[in-house]
C-alpha cells in the first residue's frame, strides 16, 4: 500500500516540475525571441526584406467559400459573380472555387 502512495506522491510531483518548467521555459524563449528579432524600436528591415501585409483591425468578416477561413472584406482575394461577392483567404482557395463553379 506503501508504494502505491509513493507512486501518485512522484507522479504528482513530476507534473509540476513538468508544469513550471515548461512555464521558465516559455518565458525565457519569448525574452531570446524579443531579443533576436531586434525589439529595440529603431531598425527597420532592409531593402528587399520580405514583410507580411497589413492585417486591418476592423471591418466586416466573410466565410471563405472553400476552406471556412473568416477573412476581412478588404482581402485582396475576392470576385463577383453573378451578383454575389467572394472572399477568399488565399489565390489556391479562389482558383479552386472558380474551377469548382464551372
Amino acid at each position: 500500500m506503501y508504494g502505491l502512495i509513493a507512486l501518485i506522491r512522484n507522479l504528482l510531483l513530476l507534473v509540476v516540475v513538468i508544469t513550471v518548467l515548461r512555464s521558465v521555459i516559455g518565458l525565457v524563449m519569448k525574452f531570446l525571441g524579443g531579443a533576436l528579432s531586434g525589439s529595440s524600436g529603431g531598425s527597420r528591415p532592409g531593402p528587399g526584406a520580405k514583410t507580411s501585409p497589413a492585417v486591418p483591425l476592423s471591418g466586416d468578416l466573410h466565410r471563405d467559400p472553400v476552406c471556412g477561413t473568416f477573412v476581412a472584406s478588404t482581402t485582396a482575394f475576392q470576385r463577383q459573380q453573378g451578383g454575389e461577392r467572394f472572399y477568399y483567404c488565399s489565390e489556391a482557395c479562389r482558383s479552386q472555387h472558380i474551377l469548382a463553379a464551372r
